[in-house]
């Protein structure tokens, strides 16, 4: 597999000032003002995982996915073209916007733009995140995983493993599928839904206590939108909460890995939960 993990997202906004203030206060997140007004929130030693720009509508404007090298890429872009999708080399400009030494971006069948790169820019120093936090599970496993409704689901999920890589990691009840490109169970998931659009985000952090002081920040906000619980398939402890623009980010701890040599692709019969993640309507918890 090509592609190696979840590298950043680019987010649309009318809500600028109030992701720099969720972003430091609720998830700890130091961020930085470009020269052109977008606003970068780092989690790592990378020099940005959230790329937020000034937009009429709120949502996701492209998923960066990361690729070992100049080589690969070019492999990718080969394979691609081969197979009759689509691809666009970016410009010197274009890659100095993203930070990254090349890129190449295709659409999916539903329109998400996919930018695939490689050398995106670091800074190895200590970073200082803005709440006392332990630190973000990265790495290998990149930033986290981002889950899009989608309205032609076959169409797209096929793209996305036939034609991209993903390998399969659950299916649930023919509606919801979840894609690893490497130990995280899932890096991106898909939801048929006549709805689309990007449901979710989820970080992962380095402890349980992590989790929950975040949980506080979030409650005394009156942002929490599902309790606290555990994931049946990918067996993560984690909460959900309302960004400025209206989708949620999922906030959690303990994921499990994959063997991405062994996997065998498994179909969930039971509720996605184990325990919790009841939905929050202003005071109220409904459990069903």
């Amino acid at each position: 597999m090509r592609i190696r993990s979840l590298a950043y997202a680019g987010l649309s906004t009318r809500e600028l000032p109030s992701w720099e203030t969720f972003g430091a206060d609720v998830l700890g997140l130091p961020g930085h003002w470009a020269g052109d007004g977008r606003l970068l929130l780092r989690m790592d030693e990378r020099a940005y995982r959230f790329d937020i720009r000034h937009g009429d509508a709120e949502g996701l404007s492209w998923l960066g996915w990361e690729v070992a090298s100049a080589a690969d890429l070019a492999a990718l872009e080969h394979d691609l073209a081969a197979a009759g999708v689509t691809v666009t080399r970016a410009s010197a400009a274009e890659c100095a916007d993203r930070r990254v030494a090349g890129m190449a971006w295709l659409v999916d069948p539903s329109g998400l733009r996919h930018e695939l790169c490689y050398g995106q820019e670091a800074d190895f120093r200590p970073l200082r995140l803005t709440r006392p936090l332990s630190g973000y599970r990265t790495g290998e496993h990149g930033m986290g995983h981002a889950v899009i409704g989608v309205r032609n689901y076959a169409e797209t999920l096929a793209f996305l493993v036939d034609t991209l890589g993903f390998a399969v990691s659950d299916t649930f009840k023919g509606f919801i599928a979840f894609l690893h490109c490497n130990p995280r169970h899932h890096s991106i998931a898909l939801v048929e839904t006549d709805e689309p659009g990007l449901r979710h985000i989820m970080l992962e952090t380095a402890t349980l206590d992590d989790v929950g002081s975040t949980f506080d920040a979030a409650f005394d906000r009156r942002i929490v939108t599902r309790t606290l619980g555990r994931h049946s398939n990918d067996r993560a402890v984690s909460f959900y909460l309302e960004t400025p623009s209206g989708w949620e980010i999922e906030y959690g701890w303990d994921g499990m890995d994959v063997d991405t040599a062994g996997w065998s692709t498994r179909q969930l019969a039971g509720p996605t939960s184990l325990w919790g993640h009841h939905h929050v309507t202003g005071t109220e918890i409904k459990t069903s």
